[in-house]
C-alpha cells in the first residue's frame, strides 16, 4: 500500500474525520485530506462514520486510486490505498448503507484475463470478519455493466446512470439477488447527459449529475428526481443555486442515514485548483420534494 504524505494534515479525532456536522448551507469537507495538493473526491463512509473511502486522481487525470482511512481509538489513520485497489484505474466508489458492500468502477482485468480492459466494469467487494474479501465483477441479469458512479439503497438495490442509445441517457436500477443483481430496470431517460446516481437509502430520491444546462454555462450540475405513487419518477429538478454554480458539480454520495449529502466542485477556470468536497444537511432536498408535491399529478410514495 502507498500512504499519502501527511504533511499539513492535522490529527483528526472523532467520526466523520472529526468534522462538525453541516447545517443548511454547504461547507467544505476536510480540505486537509481531500484538497491537500491533490484531486480527491467521492468520499463514502461506514454507517458510524469511522471508516472512509475516496477517489484520488493523479496530476493530469491519467490514473485514479481508491484510498481508505479508519478511525482507531478515536484517531484517524493516514490515508492509504485500499486493499482492493488495482494497478489500473479505479474510481467512483460507494458504500452500501449497512456498510457491508463497496461498489466502484475499474479497468482491471476481468477473471481469466491478464491485461487491462479496454472498457470499464463495475466491481464490488463484501466485508468479512477480517476486513474486506476478494473483489468481483458485478453482473446484472447475468451481464456485466459499465455504469457511471453507482449508488446502493438500504435494501441492496443498485442504482446507476447508463447510456440508453446514441444521445439518450438514463438512470436504471437492479435489485440484488444473492451476490449479484437481477436484470436492470430503466427508471427514466432523456437527451440530457446523466452521470452519477446517488440514491437515498430508502429510495425516496435519486440525485444525478447532468451536463449541458444553459443556466450553469453548460457545466455539469446536480438534479434530483422523486418516485411517484404510480411507479413513475418526477422530471429532474435543479438542486438550485445553493448547490449548483457555473463550475462543475459532481461525485455525489450520502451518509448511511441519508442525513448528510456530499458533493464535489471543480473550478474550470483555474485547473490548478483541485476538486473541493462539500457536505450539507439533506433537509434542502426535502424542501425540493415539497415543491414537487405542489405540482399537478404528483403524489409521492414517501
Amino acid at each position: 500500500m502507498t500512504t499519502i504524505d501527511r504533511t499539513g494534515i492535522p490529527e483528526l479525532l472523532g467520526p466523520w474525520l472529526g468534522q462538525e456536522a453541516p447545517g443548511i448551507e454547504p461547507v467544505e469537507f476536510c480540505p486537509e485530506v481531500l484538497r491537500a495538493g491533490r484531486r480527491a473526491c467521492g468520499i463514502t463512509f461506514s454507517p458510524s462514520g469511522d471508516e472512509a473511502f475516496f477517489n484520488e486522481y493523479t496530476p493530469g487525470g491519467g490514473s485514479a486510486n481508491l484510498m481508505g482511512m479508519r478511525m482507531v481509538g478515536g484517531v484517524w489513520s493516514d490515508p492509504e490505498t485500499a486493499p482492493f485497489n488495482s494497478a489500473q484505474i479505479d474510481n467512483d466508489i460507494a458504500m452500501s448503507p449497512d456498510g457491508a458492500r463497496l461498489c466502484w468502477r475499474s479497468w482491471r482485468p476481468l477473471p481469466g484475463n491478464t491485461e487491462s480492459e479496454e472498457n470499464l466494469s463495475l466491481w464490488a467487494v463484501d466485508r468479512t470478519a477480517d476486513g474486506w474479501g476478494e473483489p468481483f465483477p458485478v453482473e446484472c441479469g447475468g451481464h456485466r455493466i459499465a455504469p457511471a458512479y453507482p449508488g446502493i439503497a438500504a435494501n441492496g438495490t443498485l442504482y446507476f446512470a447508463t447510456r440508453v442509445s446514441e444521445g439518450e441517457y438514463g438512470i436504471a436500477r437492479a435489485k440484488r439477488s444473492g451476490k449479484q443483481y437481477e436484470k436492470p430496470e430503466l427508471l427514466f431517460s432523456g437527451d440530457i447527459r446523466l452521470g452519477d446516481a446517488c440514491v437515498a437509502p430508502d429510495e425516496s430520491f435519486v440525485v444525478t449529475t447532468c451536463g449541458g444546462l444553459p443556466q450553469y454555462s453548460n457545466a455539469a450540475s446536480l438534479m434530483v428526481s422523486f418516485p411517484t405513487a404510480d411507479g413513475e419518477w418526477t422530471p429532474l429538478k435543479d438542486l438550485g443555486s445553493q448547490i449548483n454554480t457555473k463550475l462543475v458539480e459532481y461525485c455525489t454520495t450520502l451518509s448511511a442515514d441519508g442525513k448528510r449529502f456530499f458533493f464535489c466542485r471543480i473550478d474550470q477556470e483555474d485547473p490548478s485548483v483541485c476538486a473541493r468536497t462539500y457536505w450539507i444537511d439533506t433537509g434542502f432536498i426535502e424542501r425540493l420534494r415539497e415543491e414537487a408535491r405542489r405540482c399537478p399529478r404528483f403524489e409521492s410514495r414517501f
